[in-house]
């Protein structure tokens, strides 16, 4: 399908689409923060390495809110939401970052700054000038994998259109005055060397876009997993060698697998369900030893789809990569039901008792389910979040030093009955 009348078939779902995911996003102004929901008997516990895209969530103070700012700490919490560890970075709002099993926390700041601290939060290493958008992957090797929204080199944007949308909405120029950023990836070692690139514009279609999203962001590649040991591999299917490299870039909704050695596209997917993928997050490939090993689960935000039953609702998606089929699926339930929506990022990860973490980060709120989609712990950070994921208790040998945490039973009230009292009778004892 070219540009114009991919741009066509999408224009009515997306104005619909534009005005409900602004509004599926409000949240109350007051409501309960910490651990509000905790079943320890039913939960994968660990602690929980957590940052903040801001300093406060919803308050009754526009002044507040309008002042909000980006924290300058990473924490490690428990199920409890106590906290156990903190390290102290340049503050940006984007924070995303990964511990590795020495006890160092690698993180993406500002200013296209990599930087990785020790457990004391000394600086043991650096890197400026490329990116990182929004993700970085460790590689065994200790190299680093790196995500940057480069300009296109000016020989690819000469190959990019202008497109008349619709009779309402004014042309794109993305042509002739949007100068596109694309996706590229770097690899690289630890004294500073680049050593290996890909760039999303010698594979994918550069007039293959969403006419909704900001003008010059093409791709807005959110995520890259090397892919690790698995079964499909195991059986024969060189597309899934470890190592070779599963990209989102997010804003075309395809998902596809780059071969490490020849730098093809070997693989790709999208779903049709509810009106199909929807400026997805996260997606992994599920590691051996966990339940649902060789499938991919991924974050499915909900934002501009294509169906109003998927209008602002995210889902929970996993799928076997050789039939492509859904084998699971987390969502809520209902008419309207818009209980679970980050309108942007967001994360998933399997545990090792089948159940399945996810964040919503827009709101703040990470949650465990079991896989018939019972929620068994729930924790509502102060502002949102920035991917946060889970840590074993013994990942690191600082962790293994520590005494393990309690983990103490949260019952929540029931909402139905559970009301706030006048001041003047709550003031009266």
């Amino acid at each position: 399908m070219n540009a114009k009348k991919l741009c066509a078939c999408t224009v009515a779902g997306v104005v619909f689409s534009l005005a409900i995911a602004y509004w599926a996003v409000a949240y109350p102004t007051i409501f309960p923060t910490g651990t509000t929901i905790y079943n320890p008997d039913e939960s994968y516990s660990s602690y929980i390495l957590i940052s903040d895209h801001s300093s406060q969530g919803n308050h009754p103070s526009a002044k507040v809110r309008a002042e909000s700012t980006a924290p300058d700490d990473i924490r490690l919490i428990d199920m409890n939401g106590n906290v156990v560890h903190t390290w102290k970075v340049k503050a940006y709002f984007n924070k995303r970052s990964r511990l590795l099993p020495n006890g160092h926390l690698v993180y993406v700041g500002p200013n296209e700054t990599v930087t990785e601290y020790d457990w004391d939060g000394n600086v043991v290493w650096e890197h400026e000038g490329i990116a990182s958008v929004n993700d970085l992957r460790i590689l065994p090797n200790n190299n680093r994998l790196f995500i940057a929204h480069e300009l296109l080199p000016d020989e690819f944007q000469m190959q990019v259109e202008d497109v008349t949308i619709a009779p309402w909405w004014s042309p794109r120029k993305r042509g002739s005055v949007e100068h596109q950023r694309g996706a590229d990836i770097y690899e690289v070692n630890m004294d500073k060397e680049v050593v290996w690139e890909w760039h999303a514009y010698n594979h994918l279609d550069l007039n293959r876009f969403s006419p909704v999203t900001p003008e010059g962001d093409w791709l807005h590649m959110n995520s890259i997993q090397p892919l690790p040991e698995n079964k499909w591999y195991d059986a024969g299917d060189e597309r899934f060698k470890p190592g070779n490299i599963l990209i989102n870039p997010r804003n075309i909704d395809m998902l596809f697998i780059v071969d490490r050695e020849t730098k093809k596209i070997v693989w790709e997917w999208t779903h049709d369900y509810k009106g199909g993928l929807s400026h997805c997050h996260e997606p992994e490939m599920i590691e051996k030893g966990l339940p649902g090993a060789g499938n991919i689960i991924l974050f499915d935000n909900g934002l501009f789809p294509k169906h109003r039953s998927h209008n602002g609702q995210t889902f929970i998606i996993e799928f076997d990569p050789t039939t492509k089929e859904i084998v699971w699926k987390y969502e809520t339930e209902g008419y309207a039901n818009l209980k679970f929506f980050s309108k942007t990022m967001g994360t998933q990860r399997r545990l090792k008792n089948g159940n399945t973490f996810i964040v919503e980060d827009n709101t703040g709120r990470l949650f465990q389910v079991k896989p018939d989609g019972e929620i068994v712990w729930e924790y509502v950070n102060r502002g949102g979040t920035t991917r946060p994921f889970p840590v074993p208790y013994d990942f690191t040998p600082q962790l293994r030093e520590l005494t393990r945490p309690e983990e103490l039973a949260v019952t929540p009230p029931n909402n139905l009955e559970w009301h706030l009292e006048p001041d003047v009778l709550r003031n009266r004892n």
